[in-house]
């Protein structure tokens, strides 16, 4: 069966129009076992970018009831694939989104709950932009190695960003579940991985904490209850009650005292019997078991199967070879070469805290990262002290002053940065901290400002800390409860209200100064300002917290920056991100989530140098 299988597949590729002597090769590429050098990486990009192209526009938002995730449209007349857990069950109302901005009805038909996967109806009329989902005729199916594009909507539907396109590499495959690198997070929950030819072969299910445990829902194992889900059933079938059906030993949805051995399963059955006026004798339905106990109906709760990532299949890929592994980043150490040189480490207490750009003038790196007397180590070894000359807060940059002359990089990189190209980040050393792709169109990143991590008192004649939120720039300072804020830079303050006003200036990862009373004495205190979410959001669940990694005290509020998937730390910020051509697209500026790492483009960074030039040697607001 499988060699009449690849046949038929070989005779398709041969037949097709599209599969001229170039898309051959860019098959042998494709299913080598790793890149040999940058034009294997090229082909690469090449077809991830037509790929990203096409499967965008229907990766839409889905929301049904109060659960939000992703989802993809898999035909012209509007069936649209999710996750089993954001539907939960048939016969609900849907809404759709589209990234257009264009917003639909659907009902949600059946599911595959071991796979979590799920079925939409879209319930306007309309044909709709879909992407085509792998067969059980297409072999051979998706295997470990391949290299597969995520897209959904992560942290739920943004109207000023398009599903961002992550890239990577298929690490396991079983019956119900296909674990890849592709990163996702919460709000993708439903949205579709692609194989390189564009096709659907899995849906966004579940994460564990490290980066590289993303689990998907294979298509192919929905398609063998295809028709249960889209006639609007469930698949396997739900138990009526999974505590009634450990009492069917014979497994035919019946329950007998006969049936039951000796033991805790009697023992129960006649305690039911007992208090029920059950008899003993009659063969009862799980269903009339259910109404003669008088128990209300609850639909039950389905199970995704589990998947063990620490003990992968014997076929599973290699660490090494995972789109960030050590022997796929070999590939890409011609493409940094020539620009370490231009990069250093930013140290502050002999610690790195960053890495710097060096450019006509300086180093630059991220601002807020910097505290301390401040040294840059440098290729060859070199410890130089530096100090700031410049910082631009609205875009988390600083300049370095340093004493010598180190050899400058080129911020000459055009202004945009195709989507799905491939990002490199170098550091010190032959291989990259880490490489993606291109997420998202380069755009501006809303965000609030800075909290101290403490609530105060509503009393409108002072300032009274009555609580210091663990984790928090206040704790970490150290103020406490029944502190009360008199002075914030420099300011006097009465209220709550008056604290707020001052604070709005300011981002997170600023460092403000504060005045409280402790027992009727001044204390001063500097204190660096937080993310809310980070500090008022206790969440474990998928894609938050401990999730998401270390991330970026300041991640938002830029003007303009270029979102990738690379997987960088905070302190690995600063430095430059290159594309295969070896060109600084940009400036790595903030870790912002478990899938997005922002970059200020090129040009915005030769706009501000043009600003510091201007201006005097002091800190630029």
């Amino acid at each position: 069966m499988k060699r009449l299988l690849l046949a038929v597949s070989l005779l398709a590729v041969l037949a097709s129009p599209l599969t001229q002597a170039d898309e051959l090769d860019d098959l042998l590429v494709l299913n080598r076992p790793l890149p040999r050098n940058v034009s294997d990486l090229r082909v690469i990009e090449q077809v991830a970018m037509k790929v990203a192209a096409k499967v965008v526009p229907c990766t839409v938002g889905v929301q049904v009831g109060n659960n939000h995730g992703s989802g993809v449209v898999i035909t012209e007349s509007g069936y649209v694939l999710t996750a089993a857990h954001v539907t939960d069950r048939p016969g609900r109302n849907a809404t759709i989104r589209f990234p257009d901005g264009k917003t639909v009805r659907g009902k949600t038909l059946g599911l595959h709950t071991e796979a979590d996967g799920a079925l939409i109806k879209i319930t306007d009329e309309g044909t709709w932009p879909f992407a085509p989902f792998v067969t059980l005729d297409d072999y051979p199916y998706p295997k470990p190695g391949d290299w597969c594009i995520a897209t959904g909507h992560p942290g739920g539907f943004d109207e000023d960003r398009t599903p961002p396109v992550r890239l990577g590499r298929i690490i396991d495959v079983n019956e119900t579940v296909i674990r890849t690198d592709c990163t996702i997070n919460s709000g993708d929950s439903g949205g579709p991985l692609f194989d390189m030819q564009g096709r659907v072969i899995g849906i966004h299910s579940r994460i564990a904490e490290q980066s590289t445990v993303n689990l998907h829902g294979p298509v192919l194992a929905f398609q063998e209850s295809w028709k249960q889900m889209r006639d609007g059933e469930v698949y396997p079938p739900l138990p009526e009650s999974r505590f009634l059906d450990k009492l069917d030993i014979d497994r035919d949805g019946k329950i007998t005292r006969a049936e039951l051995p000796e033991g805790p399963y009697l023992q129960l059955y006649d305690r039911l019997k007992e208090k029920y006026n059950l008899d003993a004798e009659t063969e009862y339905t799980i269903r009339e078991l259910k109404g003669l106990i008088g128990w209300r109906h609850i639909p039950p709760a389905f199970e995704i199967r589990a998947y063990d990532s620490e003990s992968p299949s014997e076929h599973a890929l290699a660490r090494e070879r995972f789109v960030r592994g050590r022997e796929v980043k070999m590939a890409f150490e011609s493409v940094v070469a020539n620009i370490q040189k231009s990069i250093v480490e930013v140290r502050c207490d002999d610690k790195r805290v960053a890495y710097g750009t060096v450019v006509e003038g300086g180093v630059v790196t991220k601002a807020s990262q910097l505290e301390a007397a401040i040294t840059c180590r440098t290729h060859d070894g070199r410890t130089l002290t530096a100090t700031v000359a410049h910082v631009d807060k609205e875009n988390d940059l600083a300049l370095l002053k340093i004493d010598e002359q180190l050899e400058a990089t080129s911020l000459d990189a055009g202004d945009t940065v195709p989507l799905g190209c491939w990002l490199i980040s170098p550091k010190l050393g032959s291989r990259p901290i880490s490489v993606g792709v291109s997420s998202v169109p380069s755009r501006a990143i809303r965000g609030l400002p800075g909290v101290l991590g403490v609530q105060i008192d509503t009393d409108e004649t002072r300032a009274m800390i009555v609580k210091v939120f663990p984790d928090s720039g206040a704790a970490a300072a150290g103020l406490q409860p029944k502190d009360v804020i008199v002075k914030v830079m420099s300011t006097e303050v009465s209220s709550l209200q008056e604290v707020q006003e001052i604070l709005a200036k300011y981002r997170a990862g600023e460092i403000v100064s504060a005045t409280v009373l402790r027992a009727g004495e001044p204390v001063d205190f500097k204190i660096r300002l937080g993310m809310r979410e980070d500090i008022f959001v206790d969440d474990e669940r998928m894609g938050s917290g401990r999730l998401n990694g270390e991330l970026s005290w300041r991640r938002d509020d830029f003007p303009e920056a270029i979102q990738h998937d690379s997987v960088l730390q905070p302190q690995d910020c600063g430095g430059p991100v290159v594309t295969l051509d070896g060109v600084v697209a940009g400036i790595n500026i903030a870790r912002a989530d478990r899938v997005a790492t922002y970059a200020l483009p090129s040009h915005v960074v030769r706009d501000i140098l043009k600003k510091f030039n201007d201006a005097p040697l002091e800190k630029v607001e």
